[in-house]
């Protein structure tokens, strides 16, 4: 009975969920900030002690403000606890929006010039039921592709180093320990730990990643990261991994996953992300997770082999699905510190990067406005809610129904395998963000995995075999690779 529950709950859904989307996008309207009244001068091209905006952190969300507000002409500081280059543990894996990104500020054709990243072709994902489709995307999309690996620590000094250029100011191994607002002179000032130095700013942004230390003290953040993920990287040569990204759903990991990634000289990064429902998948347990899926999961252990070096796993917390506020007076919180990586896949790093953008075009149109009061700083997430933010609310809803029967996303990659490439190419638009979730409910996508649903109910309850998690995946292993 409840097999045949799923297709009326799909069905429904679709038709629910399509008419929430005209729902949100009426509460969510956009202000005209230049109609609030002028509280302070526009001091662009003013000398002056303080900063038109000083921000906590220096990784991608960051140095990507930092970035934009330079080309604005506008006179930003950022401060970051470590020194580049620094490691940050992670999938690795940058998506389209965040590729157009690197694009602007001169990033891609350096780490492309200096064989630092893996521009993704074959790709592909692995169902809890053992249907596989890996499928090919680089003709298909074009000059941008869908996806590169790219190391942490090569792509965020890079992005530090651009910033720079473009004429941010940039304080390394610069700890932040406290920041106290000026009421009456409408001024931030940022104490360091470990030194007198203090720094004054019209708007305070915390970038401070997943711990949100800053924003936590602020009281804008309110909970800890929920949830964590690991990696291990894996020498060149020693695997037998063909493809260049390939996502695995064990059905005991779900609602998490496993993910095998590809870098320059032939380099894997294998990863686990853990979602929040699953009791017997916790922060506590990752590294359990970690080992069984490399050793137990079939389609992993072929596509490593018996001769893998490996590095020792790290682990990393993760704040998913986006933070209730994020922003105040004067303050805005940006990246991972408020909370930017999608619930269903993990994916986080290009809308720290987007949201960044938008702060610096909020936080441009507030300082030539001369008003930086809560309803100014509340466009900002009006237009991250706007452009993805709700869909972090659907993927949530999304992999617990994954999570609950498993069987829906068997037929997602039923559909893949039955409409080819292109069907993959537009599936992972949509799992990446670059357009919403809500382009699942059109009926060229609700039809076809509907149909492949129904079909799997009646094999399934017909005792026809659908899978096979003891065969890999066609299209993962290179059985000519030595090791």
């Amino acid at each position: 009975m409840d097999t045949w529950l799923i297709a009326v709950l799909v069905i429904t859904g679709a038709v629910v969920l399509y008419l929430r989307r005209w729902w949100y996008a009426s509460v969510r309207p956009t202000v005209n900030i230049s109609s609030f009244p002028r509280k302070y001068p526009d001091e662009k091209g003013v000398s002056r002690p303080h900063y038109d905006v000083v921000c906590v952190g220096a990784g991608p969300a960051g140095a990507t403000l930092g970035f934009y507000m330079s080309k604005m002409g506008r006179k930003i500081l950022l401060l970051e606890k470590a020194t580049f280059p620094r490691d940050k543990i992670c999938g690795d894996a940058l998506c389209k929006t965040g590729i157009e990104i690197i694009h602007e500020m001169g990033v891609y054709e350096e780490l492309k010039k200096e064989n630092k990243m893996n521009i993704a072709d074959s790709g592909g994902m692995v169902s809890p039921g053992g249907l596989s489709y890996i499928g090919r995307s680089k003709e298909i999309l074009g000059e941008i592709p869908g996806a590169i690996a790219i190391k942490r620590i090569n792509l965020d000094e890079k992005l530090a180093r651009a910033c720079q250029k473009a004429g941010a100011e940039l304080r390394e191994n610069h700890a932040v320990k406290t920041a106290t607002f000026d009421k009456s002179k409408g001024l931030w000032t940022i104490s360091l730990e470990n030194s007198d130095e203090t720094f004054t700013c019209r708007v305070l942004v915390c970038a401070d990643g997943a711990p949100s230390k800053l924003a936590i003290q602020l009281g804008l953040v309110k909970q800890p990261p929920q949830t964590s993920c690991s990696r291990c990287y894996i020498e060149g040569g020693t695997h037998k991994f063909k493809a260049d990204g390939v996502l695995f759903y064990n059905r005991e990991l779900l609602p998490g996953y496993s993910c095998l990634f590809r870098h320059a000289n032939d380099e894997a990064n294998f990863c686990i992300y853990l979602i929040p429902g699953n009791p017997d998948a916790t922060a506590e347990t990752l590294a359990f997770w970690h080992e069984k899926m490399m050793k137990e999961d079939p389609n992993i252990s072929r596509a490593l082999g018996n001769n893998i070096k490996t590095e020792r796993m790290k682990a990393a917390a993760l704040r998913i699905g986006g933070e209730e506020t994020t922003f105040a007076d004067h303050v805005l919180v940006i990246g991972d510190a408020a909370g930017f990586t999608d619930p269903m896949t993990g994916e986080g790093i290009h809308t720290a990067m987007d949201s960044a953008r938008m702060a610096a075009n909020v936080l441009d149109e507030a300082l030539k406005a001369g008003n930086f009061d809560a309803p100014i700083m509340e466009e900002y997430q009006n237009r991250w809610l706007n452009a993805w933010g709700t869909d972090f609310y659907w993927s949530m809803v999304m992999i617990q129904m994954c999570y609950k029967y498993p069987i829906l996303m068997d037929a997602a990659v039923a559909a893949m395998i039955r409409k080819g490439d292109r069907f993959l190419a537009r599936w992972a638009d949509i799992m990446t963000g670059r357009v919403t979730k809500f382009n699942l409910l059109y009926p060229d996508f609700v039809i076809v995995i509907t149909y492949e649903l129904i079909v799997l109910i009646i094999k399934r309850l017909l005792g026809i075999k659908v899978g096979d998690r003891g065969s890999a995946a066609k299209g993962l292993v290179d059985d000519k690779k030595k090791q």
